[in-house]
C-alpha cells in the first residue's frame, strides 16, 4: 500500500523531471544563440573585398577572352583572303596557259612579256600580274673546258633555253595598310 502522497507522486515526479530539465536546457540554449548572434558577426554573405577581387577577376578574364576573339577575327579574315588569292591566281594561270597553248598552235612560241591588271567583280580589290620569261641555265661545270662532256652540256642548256618559259602570276590585294602577295610560278615546254 501506499503510505503517503508523497510515496506515490514520487514516480510521477521522476517522469517530470528529465522532461523539466530538457525545457530549462532549451531555453538556456536560445539565450546563448541569442547572444552569439548579437554579438558575433553575421557569416551569411560575402566582404565588400572579397566581391571586388571576383570583379576584378572576372574583368581581367574578360579582356583577355576579348582580345584573343579580336585576334581569331582577324586571323580569320586574312585566312579567306588568302584562300581567294590562291583560288584567282590558280583561274589566271590556266588563262595564260590556254592562251599560250593557242599561240603555240600558231607555230610561235612567247618570249618575253609581262602583263597586269585588275580582277573582275566582286574580287576588284585583287590585282594581278603575269610574267613570261625564258629560263637561262648555266652550263655543267666539267673537268676541261673543250671536252666532248662540255660542248653538249652547253648545247642542252641552250637548246632548254630556247624551249622553257617561265610563267609566274602574282595577285597583290592591301590587307591593314600592307601590301600582300602570293605567287605562283610554273613552267611551259614547247615540244
Amino acid at each position: 500500500m501506499v503510505r503517503s502522497i508523497s510515496e506515490a507522486a514520487a514516480p510521477m515526479v521522476m517522469i517530470m523531471q528529465p522532461l523539466r530539465d530538457k525545457v530549462r536546457l532549451r531555453a538556456v540554449t536560445r539565450k546563448r544563440l541569442r547572444l552569439r548572434t548579437i554579438l558575433a558577426p553575421k557569416a551569411n554573405g560575402f566582404t565588400l573585398l572579397e566581391i571586388m577581387v571576383a570583379v576584378a577577376i572576372l574583368a581581367i578574364s574578360l579582356v583577355a577572352l576579348m582580345n584573343f576573339q579580336g585576334n581569331t577575327m582577324i586571323t580569320s579574315g586574312r585566312a579567306e583572303r588568302i584562300t581567294e588569292a590562291t583560288m584567282l591566281a590558280r583561274m589566271k594561270i590556266a588563262e595564260v596557259e590556254l592562251d599560250l597553248e593557242k599561240v603555240q598552235k600558231r607555230g610561235e612560241f612567247p618570249e618575253e612579256k609581262s602583263e597586269e591588271g585588275n580582277f573582275e567583280e566582286p574580287f576588284e580589290r585583287y590585282k594581278w600580274r603575269v610574267t613570261v620569261k625564258g629560263v637561262k641555265l648555266p652550263a655543267p661545270v666539267t673537268g676541261e673546258e673543250g671536252s666532248v662532256q662540255t660542248l653538249i652540256g652547253r648545247q642542252l642548256t641552250e637548246e632548254i633555253g630556247k624551249t622553257v618559259r617561265e610563267l609566274t602570276v602574282e595577285v597583290l590585294w592591301e590587307d591593314m595598310g600592307e601590301e600582300q602577295k602570293i605567287d605562283v610560278v610554273t613552267h611551259i615546254v614547247k615540244l
